[in-house]
């Protein structure tokens, strides 16, 4: 239920702060009382989880605004990132590494990890100091192979939703299209290739309509008279 990885940050920026409730914010949020150097691996983590909540501050940063911890929850997965130096004394963007923690479906959970290394220009787990990371943080080959089965648990489900989709609905130029985008790595466009052969599978029933409209016939006899006048005394 609970996945734990590592992940290095290589760029960073005042791109965030917190208000007095400790709600992380953007930058240019009027209620920001101090500001939070988010990194590349936090933002981009923000961006991929679908309609999550508002960020909670867990560590609020000091002196060392690259230095901080939140939370927020998206549906059944609570996501929890935490960044820290592990190496030159914080001195340097590549001196930071961030612990992410998610907790939930395992589906769920590859599918975010999955989602968030497709949308990096670079592999999360590959660490400037491996050395470093190994004598303060964790094992650099056991991190390594968490990233690697998360992502292919993620492609088999995804794979997995392909091929039910082609057995119910048969063959078309979408699945094709679905299977190149998963080989791009591209998880949006796999889901809405199916989404469209799922819509043109769908058939509605129109009620028959004379186009000229019916004209409702009614015996004088059967309408009933209603007085509502009232004389005054």
């Amino acid at each position: 239920m609970v996945s734990i990885l590592y992940a290095q940050v290589r760029d960073a920026g005042p791109t965030h702060g917190y208000d007095m409730e400790g709600y992380l914010r953007p930058k240019a949020h009027p209620a920001n009382i101090s500001t939070v150097y988010l990194g590349d691996i936090a933002k981009t983590l923000l961006k991929v989880i679908q309609g999550h909540s508002t960020p909670t501050m867990v560590e609020k940063p000091g002196f060392d605004e690259q230095k901080w911890a939140f939370k927020c929850r998206s549906g059944d997965v609570v996501l929890n990132v935490e960044s820290y130096s592990y190496w030159g004394f914080g001195l340097f963007t590549k001196c930071y590494a961030n612990t992410i923690t998610l907790e939930g479906p395992l589906e769920e959970r590859s599918r975010i990890i999955f989602d968030l290394v497709a949308s990096l220009p670079h592999k999360p787990w590959e660490f400037s100091r491996r050395g470093k990371f190994n004598s303060k943080i964790g094992n650099c080959q056991e991190n390594d192979q968490r990233w690697i089965e998360h992502i292919k648990r993620a492609k088999s489900d995804l794979n997995e939703l392909i091929e039910v989709t082609l057995l119910e609905k048969g063959d078309s130029e979408d699945i094709e299209i679905a299977r190149n985008a998963l080989a791009d790595d591209n998880a949006p466009a796999v889901l809405r290739a199916l989404a469209r052969i799922e819509a043109d599978s769908i058939d509605i029933e129109v009620d028959e309509v004379a186009p000229d409209g019916i004209t409702l016939k009614i015996d004088e006899n059967e309408i009933p008279f209603v007085d509502l006048s009232e004389e005054e005394e």
